[in-house]
């Protein structure tokens, strides 16, 4: 029978795929509806797959069974999910850090601390003891500055000649001198002195006449002075009503002596006479060392006693004529 013959397989094998495309409209509805709101492109690529599918339909072959929905929304909502913005994270709020517990006062610290007391008595004698060996060291450092300062002046003097001052009392002199005597060279006697040492000045204190017609560089008190290095003190004679004459020069002397021991190492004093005692004391006071030089019949004992050296001219006449 023409209408109970069994349809070629052509046929039979369109059926099914009539069917399945059936069966498969909905599920295409289903990822379309639920794929309205993606991108065009997505649903391109659905449509091209599903021409893929029904081409083995037209030549006979079995069709393969169409994708379950499901498999083809998995596309769609991996493309949903590579179209959507990324989610913004929240920035972390900043930490805030606690505020620093205020600094306990100093009265805090002594009342937390038992023994702040005992620390700070112990602290107060420490620095009182070292306050007490500096100023020992400083005291050391002055005395030790002292004696450097003294050595220093002693090396000077040493390294140098010592200074020399020269006080003749020419009279004491000329007087010591025996009857018919030769006069002595003053210019030798000043070389004795002033031998290795530094002579600052030589000063002949000479009493002269008061007689205007003889000249005062040849009178007997200033002529033996004159050729050489004195400075000549003069001044006049006093007569006496008994007709005696004397020049007095302890005042003189004296002052000078004094006043020249400031710039000088040693005072040379030619004369033995007992009124510069006391002006030898002054001097000797001073650091200053002093020698005597005159005769042994017109030296007093006690120029002999204070003199730091004594020369008798008795004993070196033979070198000074």
């Amino acid at each position: 029978m023409i209408a109970g013959r069994r349809p070629s397989g052509r046929a039979t094998a369109a059926e099914p795929a009539e069917e399945e495309r059936t069966e498969s409209e909905p599920a295409a509805d289903a990822s379309s509806a639920d794929t309205d709101a993606t991108p065009k492109k997505p649903a391109r690529r659905r449509r091209s797959r599903a021409k893929k599918v029904e081409a083995p339909a037209e030549n006979g072959e079995a069709a393969p069974e169409a994708p379950a929905a499901e498999e083809q929304a998995e596309p769609a909502a991996a493309t949903e999910a590579a179209v959507a913005p990324p989610e913004v994270e929240p920035a972390p709020e900043p930490e805030v850090e606690p505020a620093p517990e205020p600094a306990p006062t100093p009265a805090r610290r002594r009342r937390a601390t038992p023994s702040g007391d005992a620390d700070t008595g112990a602290l107060v004698a420490l620095v009182e003891q070292l306050a007490s060996e500096i100023a020992g060291q400083r005291s050391a450092l002055v005395q030790l500055g002292a004696g450097v300062d003294e050595l220093s002046t002693r090396l000077d003097r040493a390294a140098r000649k010592p200074r020399l001052g020269v006080f003749v009392d020419v009279p004491n002199v000329l007087y010591g001198l025996e009857a018919g005597e030769a006069p002595l060279d003053m210019g030798k006697l000043l070389a004795m002195l002033t031998e290795d040492r530094e002579l600052v000045r030589a000063t002949a204190y000479a009493p002269v006449s008061d007689d205007p017609r003889e000249a005062v560089e040849r009178q007997k008190f200033v002529a033996p002075f004159v050729p050489y290095a004195y400075r000549i003190v003069t001044k006049p004679m006093k007569r006496f009503a008994d007709g005696s004459v004397k020049g007095n020069f302890d005042v003189e002397m004296a002052i000078d002596m004094v006043t020249m021991s400031e710039r000088l190492d040693v005072v040379a004093i030619v004369s033995g006479d007992s009124d510069f005692a006391r002006a030898v004391e002054t001097v000797q006071s001073r650091g200053v060392r002093v020698e005597v030089i005159a005769f042994a019949g017109s030296t007093s004992i006690e120029m002999r006693a204070l003199a730091d050296h004594y020369l008798e001219l008795d004993r070196v006449t033979d070198q000074l004529r």
